[in-house]
């Protein structure tokens, strides 16, 4: 009974760590949370507007990959895992360089509107390609998880680098 009391204290405490750092930065979050929104809906128009021949290569290019997903069961998943901490950890990394000098801090601004660029492209091609039921199970089973770990993070690291210097 005791154990549990503590870790529901600690939880508790980086809980309201976590909270208050929010609140203390909120007009920063809003900002950046601003520059994400715009990103996914550059993402979104960008794909409404392509062309015909555009819009068939997209095509032939997701259908593709749902096929190759389904027919091949064997994915090395540790090879996967190291891919994607390769990515991440050098797009921390160039947020934190970034968020080092004045300058930097457009490019950490350009790199969010970027990522919420590639996100509203790849979700609005997705869900065109597919139709909006599979679209949407393709997204939530595929991209979701990623994305409410992912999201937050880079917020964060925006956000911090006004704390580094």
């Amino acid at each position: 009974m005791r154990n549990k009391r503590n870790v529901n204290l600690r939880n508790s405490s980086k809980g309201k760590l976590i909270q208050t750092h929010i609140m203390n930065n909120l007009k920063n979050y809003i900002i950046v949370t601003i520059i994400f929104l715009v990103g996914v809906i550059i993402g979104v128009i960008f794909i409404n507007n392509v062309n015909e021949s555009q819009e068939e290569e997209i095509s032939t290019y997701i259908q593709s990959f749902v096929d190759k997903t389904k027919d091949n069961a064997s994915v090395d998943y540790i090879k996967l895992f190291i891919s994607s901490i390769k990515s991440n950890l050098s797009l921390a990394i160039l947020l934190w360089f970034a968020g080092l000098t004045v300058i930097g801090v457009f490019v950490v601004y350009g790199t969010i509107c970027f990522r919420g660029f590639c996100l509203g492209y790849s979700i609005s091609s997705i869900i065109a390609t597919l139709g909006i039921r599979q679209g949407t199970s393709f997204i939530i089973s595929s991209m979701l998880l990623q994305n409410i770990i992912f999201i937050p993070a880079i917020f964060a690291l925006a956000i911090s680098r006004d704390k580094i210097i």
